[in-house]
């Protein structure tokens, strides 16, 4: 309930307007996100690939409002791109496609991202396609599907398994030979398209891992559960794969405990870095996802 609540709640102006302006909220806020700047972006990055990470870069914001926040946001990604160019970093940026106008003109957006996907290829970093609320799914998929239909095997994207279309998803995105992150999700989505409860969306997690692992291409398992961690491990080893085929993907500032201990027993693990002035949306969804940081939010405001 709690959690459902702070998601909606990443809607809300008004709670914007206060975490943006309150100094708190901002200092818990970077616990999760690098910084306003894509300066703060490359530091984090650079800090964790000495630590043996390699990273996805992520400009936090979604949803935008006009053609020109859409060209904006692209101008915003390719700095990004040339930036972990001129620092050698490693693996990619993630992108919200509502974010290059897919809600206002899907064509536009696509030759957006057509641009930025030819940046990338020349700097040889992958595009990850974050996927967003349920309605952006099929919107997202098929853009996926377009950008490899016209050479750009680099582009993959985000699923989540708590949406019951997901299954059929990962076949489509398997058949183009797209690499896939595998996410829980973190919108609140209906009863009518998304599966409600913990050990529903554990077990549908479960299945998607054991198909990307038989299908997939370079499957990427977005997750801080030990025990889907350990699921993901067993089946690769089941099935044959090496720890060069698949990677763990984790979120910036958290368990870096599990983080750790990845890297030391030689696992490949992908840090997801987001940055930006536009983070409050991302920090509730973030609150919403672990009781443990709603609690110490609350303390800093209290105290």
């Amino acid at each position: 309930m709690v959690s459902t609540l702070l998601v909606r709640a990443a809607k809300s102006e008004q709670l914007e307007r206060f975490a943006t302006h309150n100094r708190v909220a901002q200092m818990v806020a970077r616990r999760f996100v690098a910084g306003e700047t894509l300066e703060d972006g490359v530091a984090a990055a650079k800090a964790l690939a000495d630590l043996g990470r390699t990273v996805s870069l992520d400009l936090v914001g979604e949803h935008v409002t006009s053609e020109v926040e859409s060209d904006e946001a692209a101008r915003a990604y390719l700095d990004t791109i040339e930036a972990m160019a001129a620092e050698a970093l490693r693996s990619g940026v993630s992108i919200k496609p509502s974010q290059l106008g897919t809600g206002l003109d899907v064509d536009r957006a696509r030759a957006r991202l057509t641009g930025l996907a030819e940046a990338a290829a020349a700097a040889d970093l992958h595009v990850t396609l974050d996927m967003e609320d349920a309605s952006t799914a099929e919107t997202t998929i098929k853009l996926v599907e377009a950008l490899h239909g016209d050479g750009h095997d680099h582009v993959g994207c985000a699923v989540q398994s708590y949406l019951y279309r997901t299954p059929d998803d990962i076949e489509r995105l398997n058949e183009q030979g797209a690499s896939v992150r595998l996410c829980k999700g973190a919108y609140a989505e209906p009863a009518r398209i998304a599966h409600q409860d913990r050990r529903s969306i554990d077990v549908a997690f479960e299945r998607c891992t054991t198909a990307l692992l038989e299908r997939g291409t370079y499957p990427r398992f977005a997750t801080h559960d030990h025990r889907l961690i350990g699921y993901a491990r067993r089946e690769a080893r089941r099935l044959g794969r090496g720890s060069d085929t698949y990677e763990f993907q984790m979120l910036y500032g958290v368990r870096t405990d599990v983080q750790q201990r990845l890297v030391d027993i030689g696992e490949r693990l992908c840090i997801y870095v987001p940055f930006g002035r536009a983070w409050y949306a991302y920090f509730m969804r973030r609150l919403a996802e672990r009781p443990a940081n709603l609690v110490f939010f609350a303390r800093m405001l209290t105290g």
